[in-house]
């Protein structure tokens, strides 16, 4: 007999605080992007799913006249686009704390992240996007179905939103049917056909050209967990990169991850039915170590001077000196110019509540023997040793 976390599960967007009429990834894409992405895929919808369907097409249909557009009126001036300096990017696990550093380093004025409407809309969002801004505020979800993260078209995301709906290969095309194997999902350019390498670069490196268009002189700071294992591959692009790595306590990453699968599959997907829960988790526990894996074989790549990394927590209890100690180790600019900017992010920060969590013995167990290497590297004691430490 099958436990109930072998079963497969559903969910309703009420449960995870969505509207019915609310737009979803797929809707920034343009229509070839859309059909690439679908190729050998359409059997898999759910029937329920079709007029969601019918309303992604009619928004991919629109998406590619204004990508045409776009590229008849910005395409000469892409061409000349130096993405200079090299950018920062931020890394890290999924729920580690990147998407925090990410928006707190931007606070900088010298700096400049990919706003949510350009990664949302990677293809089409340079036509057009003064005149669309009202609309586009008043369609965004006042938060992020998987947390309390506000959400707005001026708030920064991470680029590989930006790679997914391009068309290009993602492990976020996973979204779209989280119960069914699916091509595409690749995390390393590495483990990708010779086209869709050449094609993820092409898409990857003329969205940042579209960015630092629109940011002339400043520098990108990029943030993506999946760029976590793709270091040899950012420095191949740029050799100067600057990385930001962020740790944080494995529970807390693999419980704030299970309800980022709820949250993300519940919205995103275009099936009714989801893994189950002991499915989903044995994926999670699969992914961080792939990912970890894949950073500790090519960290070493980096030049001295060019990567920090910091700990979640440390950042929780004082962010201005850990951003004081990310300027001095990779001498990205004037920290004490950006620091009154700092106070201000940080401030707008301090009402931000994480969802509280728990685990299962089980789950616990299965973390520390899987995620061992992760902890005794950056110092996270198990659950067992913090029962035995005595109390102050």
């Amino acid at each position: 007999m099958s436990s109930d976390r072998d079963t497969p599960r559903r969910f309703s967007l009420r449960d995870v605080g969505y509207r019915r009429f609310q737009l979803r990834l797929w809707h920034g894409m343009a229509l070839d992007a859309w059909l690439r992405m679908m190729r050998g895929n359409w059997g898999k919808i759910s029937p329920s799913k079709y007029p969601l369907v019918a309303t992604i097409l009619i928004f991919a249909t629109a998406n590619q006249l204004r990508k045409w557009v776009s590229r008849a009126v910005y395409e000469r001036d892409l061409d000349r686009v130096e993405i200079s300096p090299a950018p920062i990017f931020v890394i890290g696990s999924w729920r580690s704390g990147t998407t925090w550093l990410h928006q707190t380093l931007i606070a900088d004025p010298a700096f400049a992240g990919p706003m949510a409407e350009a990664c949302f809309n990677p293809e089409a969002f340079l036509a057009g996007r003064r005149l669309l801004a009202p609309l586009l505020r008043l369609a965004y979800p006042k938060k992020r179905p998987m947390d309390n993260v506000k959400v707005s078209p001026e708030t920064a995301e991470e680029d590989e939103h930006a790679i997914l709906l391009s068309g290009a290969n993602s492990p976020y095309r996973k979204n779209l049917f989280p119960g069914r194997d699916i091509a595409g999902t690749e995390p390393r350019v590495e483990e990708m056909s010779e086209a869709d390498a050449a094609f993820w670069r092409q898409a990857w490196l003329r969205f940042l050209r579209r960015v630092q268009l629109i940011n002339p002189g400043k520098r990108l700071v990029l943030k993506s967990p999946s760029h976590t294992g793709r270091i040899r591959e950012i420095l191949r692009q740029f050799p100067d990169a600057r990385f930001v790595h962020i740790v944080r306590d494995p529970y807390e990453i693999f419980a704030s991850g299970r309800k980022v699968t709820v949250g993300m599959s519940t919205v995103q997907a275009l099936q009714t039915t989801m893994p189950s829960q002991a499915s989903s988790d044995r994926s999670r526990i699969e992914r961080f170590v792939a990912l970890h894996a894949a950073y500790h074989a090519e960290k070493g790549d980096i030049p001295e001077g060019h990567l920090v990394t910091v700990r979640y927590e440390d950042m929780k209890a004082d962010p201005m000196q850990v951003l004081r100690q990310i300027y001095a180790t990779l001498e990205i600019g004037d920290f004490e110019a950006a620091a009154p900017h700092f106070r201000e992010s940080v401030a707008r920060a301090k009402g931000y509540r994480p969802n509280k969590l728990s685990l299962e013995p089980g789950v616990v167990a299965t973390i520390d023997a899987a995620w061992g290497d992760y902890f005794d590297r950056y110092g996270y004691q198990r659950m067992s040793a913090r029962a035995r430490r005595p109390q102050a």
